[in-house]
């Protein structure tokens, strides 16, 4: 018989973030030949959250995460870990989760970036209940996010219709 595990992970909050600016199916007739009826059909897609050029992930991923720990009640320096799940991270180098651990003050967390697409986030949230339930760390900030609108050609009907920024977060830990 195994002995149970020490510690069993849980998500106990949840930060979000997403740009102010929207493009809706209507704004994409006007751009690609599709309709609002044909995309919400196929998608279920209304309207998407774009970011201003320039406009980094961290830039939502940093206030997601205070939100979670503020709702959490947790210090930022309690957290030992910091995964962030994009393909739009800020840059190569340093990992968007160094960028989200300095600008939380997360003074004691290690971080990195797990580059996935669709199941990242799923990918994050299994990697950080590993570490927790194997007793390797604590307390993971798990941020998953993309600026998809940054990278997207908004000419192409194929793609351009499912393209948004995806929300910095949930954010579990």
């Amino acid at each position: 018989m195994t002995a149970p595990h020490p510690c069993r992970a849980q998500c106990v909050a949840i930060g979000t973030a997403v740009p102010e600016r929207r493009l809706t199916n209507a704004d994409l007739e006007r751009m690609v030949a599709t309709e609002d009826a044909w995309v919400v059909a196929r998608t279920g897609i209304r309207e998407r959250r774009l970011v201003e050029p320039g406009t980094p992930l961290s830039a939502l991923a940093i206030p997601a995460a205070r939100q979670c720990l503020d709702r959490a009640g947790v210090p930022a320096a309690a957290v030992d870990g910091i995964i962030v799940a994009t393909i739009t991270g800020d840059h190569t180098m340093p990992a968007t989760a160094n960028l989200v651990q300095h600008g939380i003050g997360a003074v004691n967390a290690w971080g990195f970036d797990l580059l996935n697409a669709c199941n990242g986030f799923l990918a994050a949230l299994t990697t950080a209940t590993a570490m927790i339930e194997s007793g390797h760390a604590r307390r993971i900030l798990v941020v998953g996010g993309d600026v998809m609108s940054s990278v997207i050609d908004y000419s192409d009907r194929n793609t351009c219709i499912l393209s948004q920024t995806a929300p910095a977060g949930p954010n579990w830990w």
